[in-house]
């Protein structure tokens, strides 16, 4: 779901072109350019790509890529490798955060000329065009949206669960959501330790037993003892048991009659 992890589509020149190429249609289409615009967003687009061709030609861009490509190489190998020792995948996992430093490295120059474009083209716009479309901002990745959405998602269930609000749901999704990340590197034998994990497990790590914890919570009327559920939602239960008992009261003198009944008779 991460849109060009390793930065691979940036030092490719005909796929970062093909980008920079629809990067620059949505912004005309966002203003709703004319003729003459589009025609002038084409010229900055050309000498956008001129730049690439310079840029990539360059002796010590060429040696920073290669020497990119090498390492991510090295790193990559060992983490598609179900064999590799434990070792090895906790330097390939540090080795990691340098790699993002040498990718942000190599890339600089072009995030800042696909800034520049991008600047440059929504200058284009008219103040009136600017005023009724509004500021162009990038379409969302799915990594985005699910950042957005696991964030949110995660802020309700923890204020929920803290307030005592909405208990059983909040109990339920947090527990889903545990699943899921327990299911993303399973603590399983034959299966490839997560270099990240906080510790050495094998089937039960800290996500199963918080995952059966809100499980059990889920399954307890928690909600009716403390916290906003039961201020809020006490009437229906205190209301339910008053009929149950007036239910019971009612039966009992019944079933009392009854015996008497069958007794004198």
């Amino acid at each position: 779901m991460v849109p060009d992890v390793n930065g691979l589509a940036k030092l490719d020149p005909p796929r970062l072109k093909s980008a920079w190429s629809d990067e620059v249609r949505r912004i005309a289409d966002h203003y709703g350019f004319n003729d003459k615009q589009r025609s002038d967003a084409q010229v900055l687009l050309t000498e956008a790509d001129a730049f690439v061709e310079d840029w990539f030609r360059d002796r010590e861009f060429r040696e920073k890529r290669e020497k990119y490509y090498h390492d991510l190489g090295a790193v990559q190998r060992i983490e598609r490798d179900p064999d590799a020792l434990t070792n090895e995948r906790e330097w390939a996992a540090s080795e990691r955060k340098a790699l993002d430093a040498d990718r942000k490295d190599v890339t600089r120059e072009i995030d800042a000329r696909a800034s520049a474009l991008r600047e440059a083209v929504g200058k284009l716009a008219t103040p009136e065009q600017a005023k009724s479309a509004g500021p162009y901002s990038p379409p969302w990745t799915t990594v985005e949206v699910n950042n957005y959405l696991t964030a949110g998602s995660l802020v309700a269930i923890g204020f929920c669960l803290m307030l005592g609000l909405f208990t059983r749901p909040a109990a339920l999704g947090g527990a889903a959501f545990l699943t899921l990340i327990y299911l993303c590197m399973p603590p399983w034998p034959g299966v490839p330790a997560n270099p990240a994990a906080d510790g050495h497990f094998r089937i039960v790590d800290k996500n199963l037993v918080e995952m059966l914890t809100l499980l059990a919570l889920s399954s307890l009327p928690t909600g009716h003892w403390v916290g906003l559920d039961a201020l809020l939602f006490g009437w229906l239960r205190r209301s339910r048991e008053a009929g149950r008992a007036a239910t019971a009261a009612a039966v009992e003198p019944s079933r009392g009659t009854g015996r008497t009944a069958h007794t004198v008779s």
